[in-house]
């Protein structure tokens, strides 16, 4: 017999549930709190596209379809193919960066750095990044069977699955395909085909035959949102890395372009308003992110009293709330 509302019980009424609608970093290619697998070839410029994305969402730049970011944004960017000081930040700072809002766990310290590795959930509880970008797949797994057991790869992306989810965070997992060539995408990707079902997006980036400077992005696998886009941009030896084009339907519940401010405790109005909107926060982590905005804390606090928002403890930590007391 099922237990009424208020009792413990194993089951949970979806009439308590409270429906949200999915929230996106990049309309309609990656979600907040889902993972986004991004494949292809090796050299077909996986790498190259997310940190000019990455360089965008740092610095509150804009996507490539015009719509700008809004608030910067933080990112972990874990890479192992290339070094850090001589390969990594120069391609960054190359791209616009911020670096200050990007950072990876050194891996020099931290060796044996694994998919399911509790050292990354805990860099995304520190550092609270809006997306993890892991750089490729293939080398933060404990052995080469890890994908392609579907029991073991079931259980690492539903652990990935739960903290993109807990920690607010879009994760994209880079891949490469397998040599399957005239399967379809989804097959070739590496691993179980569970790897494929936990992804809520599959990107996959193809050269364009008719141009090999020209790469194409197709989404293959879309579970949250139709998708009719396509995405291209080139790399040259010439021009480097450059965004094409990029026609997307619009997001049916996008927010309105950043407002101009005409005083800082106006913006951070704003952008507490925002930060409040869905859910209570930390006040740590409401401070750091308008710190990144060039709000003072003492800006915030004195923005916080004229807006009314009320602060509590919980597990020895402060949060506030704009939601009037029940």
């Amino acid at each position: 017999m099922m237990t009424s509302k208020g009792e413990k019980g194993i089951l949970t009424l979806y009439s308590d549930v409270q429906a949200t609608s999915v929230r996106w970093l990049w309309y309609p290619f990656i979600a907040v709190g889902k993972i986004t697998l991004l494949q292809g070839d090796p050299g077909d410029g996986k790498s190259t596209m997310m940190m000019n994305l990455i360089a965008e969402l740092s610095k509150g730049g804009k996507l490539p379809d015009g719509k700008a970011v809004g608030l910067s944004q933080r990112v972990i960017y874990q890479c192992s193919e290339d070094g850090v000081s001589d390969t990594i930040k120069p391609r960054l700072e190359k791209c616009g960066a911020d670096c200050g809002n990007v950072a990876f766990i050194n891996e020099e310290t931290y060796s044996g750095l694994t998919l399911d590795d509790e050292r990354i959930r805990q860099a995304i509880i520190e550092f609270r990044p809006r997306l993890v970008v892991i750089d490729p797949i293939q080398a933060y797994l404990g052995s080469d069977s890890d994908l392609q057991i579907a029991g073991r790869a079931r259980k690492l992306m539903q652990r990935l699955g739960m903290w993109a989810s807990v920690y607010d965070c879009a994760i994209v997992l880079i891949g490469h395909l397998n040599k399957k060539e005239g399967t379809k995408g989804l097959y070739r990707s590496l691993g179980s085909i569970d790897v494929v079902a936990a992804a809520r997006s599959v990107l996959q980036v193809e050269r364009d035959p008719k141009n090999t400077d020209v790469r194409i992005v197709r989404q293959i696998k879309n579970s949250l949102a139709p998708s009719d886009g396509e995405i291209k941009f080139s790399i040259t030896a010439e021009q480097g890395f450059q965004w094409l084009e990029c026609e997307i339907a619009q997001d049916p519940a996008a927010e309105p372009e950043t407002p101009v401010f005409e005083s800082k405790s106006e913006k951070a109005a704003y952008l507490i308003k925002k930060l409040l909107s869905e859910d209570d926060m930390r006040s740590r982590e409401i401070y750091m992110r308008l710190s990144d905005e060039g709000i003072s804390r003492r800006t915030a606090e004195n923005t916080k009293k004229e807006l009314g928002i009320r602060s509590y403890r919980k597990m020895r930590q402060w949060y506030w709330s704009i939601k009037p007391m029940e």
